[in-house]
Order: structure tokens, then C-alpha cells, then sequence
């Protein structure tokens, strides 16, 4: 288990790779994973239309779907994205962190609070969280978020521990995402939905034809 001194000293080193997380986005990812042919270009899409419509995270829904694994997602990322990993079960997370973020945010985005180093606060996220949330996690808290990449399974077992009604919390919330679903299944398709689709899926695939150093 990592213990808070040492784990301190690797934020601290790594202090610098804050100001690097608005290059963490879903389309950047998309593009990467379409480049690499790791993620069949239509359920790229398909995965950007549902973040985009239906708040379905981008991430565990490749993850969810059987598409990629979590490892090798979470490889990709930290290449990527120039990012460092670490598993949340092994950090010995401080009290501080634990009460530095409502849990209705750790929650919502499946995060664990690592520690705090006065307006900094480590966090491992599921694989990956994109910048715009990253963003108005800050603003709303007052605070600079690091990122490590973690798994999926990892934090929500985690989560589990730091506060027990988190079970309770995720099936609320997917039952929730069944009822919207169902109301979704019987309205109308809008014109602009499938706009919404089309225009997801170029994004991501733009890089596929562009030529090496060109714009």
C-alpha cells in the first residue's frame, strides 16, 4: 500500500501536469481510439451520442459495452494523455480528502479523493474524466483537481468503502437512467438528434484523413 508520505512526494514532483487537463476530452479520445482501430468508428459514435444526449459517460460505456477492457483503456489514457496511474485501493487516503469534495460529486463522476495539498486536490477518476468536468468540479469547490488515472471497478469499490450508502446511490441512479430510457424509447426521433450523431462521428474520425503535419 502507498503510503501519504511517499504518494505526497510523487504529487508534488508531478504538480506541473494540472495545467495540462484541458487536453483531456472524450472527442480527443474518440479520435485516438479510432487512429488506433482498437474501437469499431461506429460505436465511437454511438458512445459520443449518448454523453452528448444522456449524460452516459463516455468511457464506461465503451467499458460496459464489452468493447475495450478498463486496462486497456486506462493504458491508452496515460500514454496519451501523459497522465500517471495508480490504483485508489492501494493509496492510504487522508481524512481531509475525504471531506474536501461532496460525495454527490465523487458520486456523480465515480472519482476518489486521494489527498489534499492546500487548493490541490489528487483524485483517481474512472479511466478518464474530461476537462469541462474537471472544470466545473473547480469552480464550484474552489479548488485544482490532479488527476490519476484509475478503473472503473477499482473506484466504485472504493467509493463502496468510503461511504456506504453509495451501493443505494447507483441503484437509484440506474433505475432512473431505465425511466428516461423507456420515456426515450417511445418519443419521436428530432431531425437534429441524428444531426447530433453524424456530427459526433466526424469529429472523432477527422483524424483518420488528415495527413501527417497538416491542419
Amino acid at each position: 500500500m502507498a503510503t501519504a508520505a511517499s504518494s505526497r512526494s510523487v504529487a508534488r514532483t508531478d504538480d506541473r501536469r494540472v495545467k495540462g487537463i484541458e487536453k483531456i476530452t472524450s472527442v480527443r479520445l474518440a479520435e485516438i481510439l479510432t487512429e488506433r482501430g482498437v474501437v469499431p468508428s461506429e460505436v465511437v459514435t454511438d458512445a459520443l451520442y449518448s454523453q452528448d444526449k444522456h449524460s452516459e459517460p463516455f468511457v464506461q460505456t465503451l467499458v460496459s459495452g464489452g468493447h475495450i477492457t478498463e486496462w486497456d483503456l486506462a493504458k491508452i489514457v496515460t500514454e496519451c494523455f501523459n497522465l500517471p496511474f495508480l490504483m485508489a485501493g492501494n493509496y492510504q487516503i487522508s481524512d481531509e480528502a475525504k471531506n474536501r469534495l461532496p460525495k454527490e460529486v465523487l458520486f456523480k463522476h465515480t472519482i476518489v479523493p486521494l489527498d489534499v495539498f492546500g487548493d490541490i486536490v489528487c483524485v483517481a477518476m474512472p479511466v478518464m474524466t474530461t476537462f469541462e468536468e474537471f472544470a466545473r468540479i473547480q469552480k464550484e469547490h474552489d479548488c485544482d483537481l490532479f488527476p490519476y488515472v484509475g478503473l472503473v471497478s477499482e473506484n466504485k469499490k472504493v467509493l463502496t468503502e468510503i461511504h456506504k450508502d453509495y451501493p443505494q446511490w447507483v441503484e437509484q441512479e440506474q433505475k432512473r437512467r431505465e425511466d428516461e430510457a423507456k420515456k426515450r424509447s417511445t418519443a419521436p426521433a428530432k431531425s437534429d438528434d441524428w444531426m447530433s450523431i453524424f456530427d459526433a462521428g466526424e469529429q472523432a474520425i477527422k483524424a483518420t484523413h488528415k495527413k501527417p503535419g497538416g491542419k
